[in-house]
């Protein structure tokens, strides 16, 4: 049996595929909004941290759950991963877009929190994700964690940019 193809192309490669389509669609109509390079790591950072979450949590010793249709890591993985770039893109084009502040953090949290926990849910549904020890309630701890964490790298990056730019580069107000 081969590990690395699905064991049969069906609700879950879908799933995967129509909401990567339709996030890379949304996200690229949007009006460029950070320079190439920023963006650039904002995208890396979704994708990373979505993978090494993965292959933290699902695979043994701790087992939560499997993804896809096998135990084993599988070629729509792959997608999958490349779900959550755009997905951390918008997290941050629309905190910087609408210059969320003050109490507003919170609330933009806990909104793209339950964005990204009915997702989730969404996905389980066509069987992307099959728990074992897993359930959704810890995904929406992990979000609000994970989303904190990924504001605070947003600030730095911005900081940082903003002081190490060359004159020619794109300004980032």
């Amino acid at each position: 049996m081969n590990k690395i193809l699905p064991q049969r192309f069906d609700a879950n490669e879908w799933f995967l595929i129509v909401s990567l389509l339709c996030v890379v669609v949304i996200a690229s109509l949007l009006p460029r909004r950070f320079p190439a390079i920023v963006t650039i790591v904002f995208l890396s950072l979704g994708f990373g941290i979505s993978m090494c979450a993965d292959f933290f949590f699902a695979p043994p010793p701790n087992d939560f759950y499997d993804v896809n249709d096998s135990k084993y890591y599988e070629l729509f993985e792959i997608p999958f991963y490349y779900l959550y770039a755009p997905f951390a893109y918008l997290f941050v084009y629309f905190f910087d877009k609408w210059k969320i502040r003050g109490l507003l953090v919170t609330l933009y949290v806990l909104i793209w929190s339950a964005i990204g926990t009915g997702f989730e849910a969404l996905a389980v549904y066509f069987h992307v994700f099959r728990y074992k020890t897993w359930r959704l309630e810890y995904s929406w701890v992990f979000y609000l964690a994970v989303q904190s964490i990924y504001l605070l790298l947003y600030h730095i990056i911005k900081k940082q940019y903003n002081e190490t730019k060359r004159e020619e580069g794109r300004d980032w107000p």
